[in-house]
């Protein structure tokens, strides 16, 4: 009876450690990967600032002098008069 045990213990040891192995190494070398091809980008929205690009936001579209301003720029533009016309007119 000891030795069934010892060879049940044995197999579920082994099965959870292979059961770790093929979880955890994917998860290690997908996040590895997007690090890597990640373009910059902030996990938020800097205040006056509608050019920074955010993480949590769609790709901005190329922008056209006088077009419709992205989500982006319309948050970060909040509650600052001229903002936005600086950046759909801007300096560019």
């Amino acid at each position: 009876m000891n030795d069934f045990r010892q060879r049940v213990t044995r197999l579920v040891v082994t099965a959870s450690a292979a059961a770790s192995f093929l979880v955890a190494v994917p998860a290690i070398a997908s996040e590895s990967d997007t690090q890597e091809s990640a373009q910059p980008c902030v996990n938020g929205v800097i205040p006056w600032n509608p050019f920074v690009v955010n993480c949590n936001l769609p790709p901005r579209a190329p922008r056209v002098r006088g077009a419709a301003p992205d989500a982006g720029a319309i948050i970060a533009c909040r509650d600052h008069p001229g903002c936005l016309s600086w950046y759909v007119n801007g300096p560019w």
